[in-house]
Formats: C-alpha cells, sequence, structure tokens
C-alpha cells in the first residue's frame, strides 16, 4: 500500500521479499527491518564488495548512530534492492550479554562460533529504503524499539492470557473471545500501574 512504512525483525530482512514489498507499490510503501550481518550480500554503490565486518570494526567507540547507503544482490540479472543502513553501538552490558548468548548457544549446539558474530553483536543494524530527509536515523532506531515494546507486549499476552489458543472456531465467537480477553489485559494493565505506582 502506498505510503505504508513496515516494521519487521530479522526474518524479513530478505532482499528478494523486501524487493517484491517495493515493487508491490511501485515504490510508494517503504520498511524498516533488523538486519543481521549475514541477511544481505551487500555491494557498495560503485559495485564493490562491501564487507559490513570490516566496515563496523573500524567504527568510533562513541554511540552516535552511523548509517551508509549501500545495495543488496537480488540474484543474476536482477537488479539491486538500495538499502540505508543505521549503525548504533550498543551499551556495553547490552554487548556483552548479546556474546555470552551467542557464546551459551554455540556451546549448546556442540558449534564453532564465528568470530565475526561477536563483532556483531557489539551493533543494533537497521535496513531501511526511507531517506535520511525527513527520516534522521535516531528516529528510526527509536520507532524500531517501539515495535519491541509492542513485540513484548504481545508475548506477555500469549504467555500469561493464553490469547494465542483460541478455542472458538466461527468468526463471531472468536471475535468475541478475543474482545474479552484484550478486556482482561487491559484491566490488568491498569492494575499493575497501581502496584508500580505505589510505595514497595
Amino acid at each position: 500500500m502506498a505510503s505504508e512504512i513496515r516494521i519487521g525483525d530479522r526474518g524479513f530482512a530478505r532482499a528478494p521479499s523486501l524487493h517484491r514489498f517495493r515493487q508491490a507499490s511501485a515504490n510508494q510503501a517503504d520498511f524498516i527491518v533488523r538486519v543481521g550481518w549475514t541477511a544481505f550480500s551487500l555491494i557498495d554503490p560503485d559495485g564493490t564488495d562491501f564487507d559490513l565486518i570490516a566496515h563496523l570494526g573500524q567504527l568510533p567507540a562513541g554511540m552516535a548512530p552511523h548509517e551508509v547507503r549501500v545495495q543488496a544482490r537480488l540474484g543474476r540479472q536482477e537488479p539491486m534492492l538500495p538499502l540505508r543502513l543505521i549503525l548504533q553501538r550498543k551499551a556495553p552490558q547490552a554487548s556483552e550479554a548479546a556474546r555470552k548468548k551467542l557464546l551459551a548457544a554455540a556451546s549448546r549446539k556442540q558449534t564453532a562460533l564465528d568470530p565475526r558474530s561477536l563483532i556483531a553483536a557489539e551493533f543494533a543494524m537497521l535496513g531501511t529504503s526511507l531517506p535520511p530527509e525527513g527520516y534522521p536515523a535516531e528516529d528510526l532506531l527509536n520507532v524500531y524499539r517501539l515495535r519491541w515494546q509492542i513485540e513484548l507486549a504481545f508475548k506477555r499476552l500469549k504467555s500469561l492470557l493464553g490469547i494465542d489458543q483460541i478455542p472458538t472456531r466461527t468468526e463471531r465467537a472468536s471475535r468475541s473471545w478475543l474482545t474479552a480477553h484484550l478486556i482482561m489485559a487491559l484491566f490488568c494493565d491498569d492494575i499493575s500501574q497501581e502496584f508500580l505506582d505505589s510505595s514497595p
């Protein structure tokens, strides 16, 4: 849909699907996706290979967002997908937690961890089709953080209220069941805020 901006996690960071999404809207709809370091095969606008890990290793230690314009390969004889990469170094505690998680997963699976993953773990990385004009990097990072809060809210609805386990079979009954559970979720949120506002 024209003027739409879709926000997705790393599972949506695939050049062919993002290209199809853009094509379907005649390049009028845009995306913001979280990017893993292996998600795309990247090249510079001049056609040379872009080494994302090497680029990350050259970034200064500060916390200011950094961005770079690249293109993602789609396949032979296919056009390139223009990308604006936004790179934000994580806080030291977040970086350390991400590295520990990677090392623990590799140990559990008994596989060798690619050292490039440890470098990438220090950064939050977004890919977007939005231009810098009117869409500064800091704003896009904040928007993505908001998406994560929404994701956490849905996870709470699933784990605490079982909202993903609809027992009904008709549309009318399903709507009634979901509405009742959403009302209950709002009550729970109000009650929890009262507890948080009160003294320990």
